[in-house]
């Protein structure tokens, strides 16, 4: 498997991001002592392989040049390097290696990085290293975006000063972003510059925080020059500070021309001071601070106090007093020794001098301690300068009432209940509340509002406390109260759910629930699970427990008329849980209506009979082929008494006019991914057929893949489901999608996993509760139909063969039947396998609805990350289908034959069972690879075609269901419906002990079938 890497070259004159890569696979070691010169990596691709695999991931930057790097890389024993990319050992041994490597300047390098996903996701061939690059480069974004920057004195190793823009990262979540990315360097970062630059990263803590701190200044000052007149070409020279001035004339010079004279350098240089250090990690261990007190009882001026502040624990403090009394000594703060403390304040009292003008007063002594303040200079203080000021390193100290953020605004305080008597209660509803106006945590009336706001000060007092109004609140309180709103069902959701969410333009600073409706809030935000619903009255089977939960939990969503989306890892049985729901239904006699099932055409006939072996009561019919019904008229008499009619993708968009005549009492779609496009006109179909006010109908969504981690596909599916919740596509892109995959802002991301989350239920097999009810092995049947081309290449095949057969000599029959039987397993995996094309070409998949349900199900497991083995057992087929998907999916997949070596052989093993980021996915041939073989990396394993010799199967099944094993097994068996497939699968479970007596005789038991019993066999029988 082709890995790509990057590591950063900072000793060259314009830093720059250099892109390599690696193939994993078995190497000769080398005598690493015997070399006199640094050898070529023995992994790593040449210059033209590394840019015609880039060229193949669409991954290739343009104008780049090609170098052969020295690269010092953490070396084994056995004298191969270690993977770049793991993190940094505790020991290390650093040998130089040569590499053909691809170099961007760094303005190319942020617009390449820009482009890379946050995830692995289904792309295996980024490193970690690339991904942790990924989230630097996002935050770079944010930092731009932000305004997180400011003008700099950059002085290179010649000792020549240059400007150039630099980050601004006193913010205190910038300060964990950054110590969280450092934490996580990989090695590879260190991997290009000199040996000692490396074995430093591993001996110095800070090391990681100053060579971030510096690659992040670079990215951002390389973006801020190229993309200068879009920041700057609408901001008026003349408002600007005269320095800015000048610096903004000065960014059309380059970053290696651009110089400052002398006076501008030190100018420059004293008002950056402070947090340049912060980035270069030499943060002082404490930081001045400004508290700010109330007047006391009948004074109007504001005490404002100063003193010293831990960096680590904002809460420790010393006054000014004690600074001063201390000296050039030492101050304790808590554990925390603070060397020098009176120097420390004193500077601290010069930058807020910066932000806060009237601070000066109280800085005429040589030991100030605190200051007085007049009413409209503490509302500046609290409106605008403190975050100018904690922007330059100073704590600020507010009265609990004015600390800012939403509390200190007016906003409400509800109580809300449900209606007494309510059963069935939908979103939309109205709940019985209560609402209070609140500011700075306390209540206030109208009347009081606008007896404080008649004062004219935007600094009150109101029941102890001091509030700040602002010039909207009465405006706004008075809007609200005239309008006094109903509060629905999905307010009180929202509200429950989001900390600082808004009623008519007003906050929520509390929200209380009652005893019902909390009950209701819980489950609906899975704080606690809806109550179990055993296995409903007409049901043939058994419900596990995690089952059960599910049926209880889509029934909660659907009395209250919202959409659900179960979201069930493969293998868990969503299509049970969805049948049992519409079953449960019918006991309670709440089915009225047909309801729609949308689903690939691959698993039509796996849902119609799964729905006759579970829920034989459910009247069940199939809108799909030439005969369905093509009007009005036709298609109303033929849903006459039935319960569930099962239709195809396709049909829903083709049939879209005649199908959404239908007074469907629910619509539900199966492998929901494929609406994920929201522009798509199948996508449409889907979300206009299910919309909620359309006659009240519910909607439920069936998928295995991780929607609640798709973030811009995740519109389309809760449109479909619940539209109010995300809200029009155009607001779902500003608010989240740009926000979260531009630049990473996991506030953003935080805010859509709670409004989704009532709506998405989502188990995994590794998770503790389910994994308890789960089987060792759980073996599944994929039913699949024939497409067009297969099914008339059968029917010629048999009619062909069967009259050569019975034409045949005795002592030839039995080839020709098994040579029939091989021919038609053959058509039943592809018609290219049967008719001997050797390639793969434009529309493959679509030849074969085998193949088609195949990728469906690799889609799954490809995205939750986990391996697979696939067996056939003709060699042709797996080369057609090795060499389709990986061109489907751009990765390494693997083939072990007859005809692979010993060699390649234990290669292919090693490099699936041994390498972490080996492929997901291994072909074998069941003679090949279906013994001697220990594969326990893989939890799945697919029989595309059957060997029709239950023993055989299970002893390929048992490479990855053995001894050593950690996850459960899933094994999928297809069989195409109506075929000899199918035939021979039935005949195997009625005739387990014949299946038994055969262990070991292959097929040939089927050459003696008489000739009835033959064209029986192989007959095409309808679905």
């Amino acid at each position: 498997m082709t890995l790509l890497h990057a590591a950063w070259l900072q000793n060259s004159a314009l830093p720059c991001l250099a892109l390599w890569a690696d193939n994993w696979q078995v190497a000769t070691p080398i005598e690493l002592d015997r070399l006199e010169a640094p050898p070529l990596h023995p992994l790593a691709l040449s210059e033209p392989e590394l840019s015609n695999w880039l060229q193949q991931q669409k991954l290739l930057p343009a104008g780049t040049q090609h170098l052969e790097l020295q690269l010092s890389l953490p070396t084994r024993s056995n004298g191969l390097p270690l993977m770049a990319g793991e993190l940094l050992p505790k020991q290390l041994e650093w040998w130089p290696w040569r590499v053909s490597a691809l170099v961007l300047p760094a303005p190319l390098a942020a617009t390449w990085l820009s482009k890379l996903p946050l995830t692995g996701g289904g792309n295996n061939c980024l490193s970690d290293e690339l991904l942790w690059w990924s989230h630097l480069q996002r935050w770079v974004l944010s930092l731009i975006a932000r305004g997180r920057w400011l003008p700099a004195v950059h002085t290179n190793r010649s000792g020549l000063a240059s400007g150039r823009w630099e980050p601004l990262l006193n913010h205190e979540s910038d300060r964990r972003r950054l110590e969280d990315l450092a934490s996580r360097m990989p090695a590879a970062i260190h991997c290009a510059n000199a040996p000692e630059i490396a074995e430093l990263a591993c001996m110095r803590p800070s090391a990681p925080r100053l060579q971030l701190a510096e690659i992040i200044a670079v990215l951002l000052d390389s973006q801020l020059r190229s993309d200068q007149a879009t920041y700057f070409n609408e901001i008026e020279t003349p408002k600007l500070d005269p320095l800015l001035a000048a610096w903004q004339s000065s960014l059309h010079c380059s970053a290696a021309d651009l110089e400052l004279v002398e006076g501008d350098c030190q100018r420059l240089a004293s008002a950056t001071a402070h947090w340049r250090e912060t980035v270069a990690g030499r943060m002082a261990p404490a930081r001045a601070v400004l508290e700010l007190q109330v007047p006391a009882e009948g004074s109007e001026l504001w005490q404002l106090h100063f003193g010293l502040q831990a960096e680590a624990n904002p809460s420790l403090r010393q006054p000014a007093a004690a600074v001063w009394a201390a000296g050039a000594g030492k101050l304790q703060l808590g554990d925390i020794n603070v060397a020098d403390p009176a120097e420390l304040l004193l500077e601290g009292l010069g930058r807020a001098l910066v932000a806060f003008e009237p601070l000066g007063r109280g800085l005429e002594t040589a030991t100030p301690e605190q200051m007085q303040l007049a009413p409209a200079e503490a509302f500046v203080l609290v409106r605008t300068a403190t975050a100018r000021l904690r922007d330059v390193g100073v704590g600020v100290v507010l009265p609990a009432s004015l600390s800012g953020g939403l509390a200190s605004r007016l906003g409400l305080a509800i109580k809300a209940e449900l209606p007494s008597g309510a059963t069935g209660f939908s979103l939309g509803e109205d709940l019985e509340w209560s609402w209070e106006l609140m500011i700075g945590g306390v209540m206030i009336s109208l009347k009081e509002l606008e007896r404080l706001q008649a004062k004219r000060s935007p600094l009150v007092q109101h029941k102890g406390a001091w509030l700040e109004l602002r010039p909207g609140d009465l405006r706004n309180a008075e809007k609200f109260c005239a309008l006094n709103p109903p509060l629905s069902l999905d307010d009180a959701l929202r509200l429950s759910a989001n900390e600082g969410e808004s009623l008519q333009r007003l906050p929520v600073h509390q929200f209380q629930a009652g005893p019902r409706l909390q009950a209701v809030l819980e489950q609906y935000h899975q704080q606690k699970a809806p109550d179990p619903l055993p296995a409903p009255e007409g049901f043939s089977g058994q419900l596990r427990p995690y089952q059960e939960r599910g049926l209880g939990w889509l029934a909660f969503l659907h009395r209250f008329n919202q959409g659900a989306c179960l979201a069930d890892d493969m293998g868990l049985g969503k299509t049970i849980q969805l049948l049992a729901f519409l079953q449960h239904l019918k006991a309670e006699k709440e089915l009225r209506r047909p309801v729609l099932l949308v689903a690939p055409t691959s698993v039509l006939t796996n849902w119609k009979r799964e729905a006759n072996k579970f829920t034989p009561k459910l009247n069940l019919i199939e809108h799909y082929g030439p005969k369905r019904a093509a009007t009005d008229a036709a298609l109303s008499k033929s849903l006459k008494g039935i319960d569930l009619c099962l239709t195809s993708y396709a049909l829903l968009q083709r049939d879209s006019n005649l199908l959404s005549n239908v007074d469907w009492q629910g619509v539900v779609i199966d492998e929901a991914q494929a609406i994920k496009n929201a522009a798509s006109k199948q996508s449409q179909a889907a979300r206009l057929l299910a919309k909620p006010s359309r006659q009240g109908r519910f909607r439920i969504a069936l998928t295995g893949t991780p929607v609640e981690n798709r973030v811009s596909e995740l519109w389309a599916l809760m449109d479909y489901l619940n539209p109010r919740v995300l809200g029009e596509e155009d607001f779902f892109k500003q608010r989240y999608k740009l926000p979260i995959e531009r630049y990473g802002d996991t506030a953003s991301l935080k805010d859509l996993k709670s409004r989704v989350k009532p709506f998405i239920l989502r188990r995994l097999k590794t998770d503790k509760s389910i994994i308890t009810d789960l089987p060792e092995k759980l073996e599944l049947n994929e039913w699949v139909s024939l497409s067009p081309e297969q099914r008339r290449l059968y029917t010629k095949t048999v009619d062909a063969s069967l009259e050569a057969i019975q034409r045949a000599p005795l002592g030839k029959k039995n080839g020709q039947v098994l040579a029939l039987l091989t021919r038609l397993k053959q058509i039943c995996n592809h018609p290219a396998l049967a008719l001997k094309e050797e390639t793969v070409g434009e529309g493959f998949a679509s030849r074969s609805a085998k193949l088609q349900r195949l990728e469906e199900l690799l889609e799954e497991l490809l995205e939750a990350g986990d391996r697979a083995l696939l067996f056939t057992q003709f060699a042709e087929w797996g080369h057609l289908l090795q060499s389709h998907l990986q061109q489907r999916w751009q990765q390494e997949v693997p083939f072990l034959h007859g005809g692979s070596s010993k060699n390649a052989r234990q290669a292919m093993v090693d490099r699936f069972q041994l390498d972490p980021r080996g492929p997901q996915l291994f072909l074998l041939s069941l003679k090949a690879g279906g013994v001697g073989l220990n594969l326990t990396r893989a939890s799945h394993v697919f029989h595309i075609d059957r060997w029709w010799n239950p023993a055989v199967e299970n002893q390929a099944t048992d490479r990855a269901y053995r001894i050593g094993q950690q996850k459960k097994v899933l094994v999928h068996k297809f069989i195409t419906t109506g075929s000899i497939e199918e035939k021979i699968d039935q005949m195997i479970k009625e005739k387990a002990k014949l299946a038994a007596d055969i262990v070991g005789s292959g097929e040939e038991w089927l050459g003696g079938l008489e000739f009835t019993q033959l064209r029986n066999l192989v007959a095409l029988e309808e679905n």
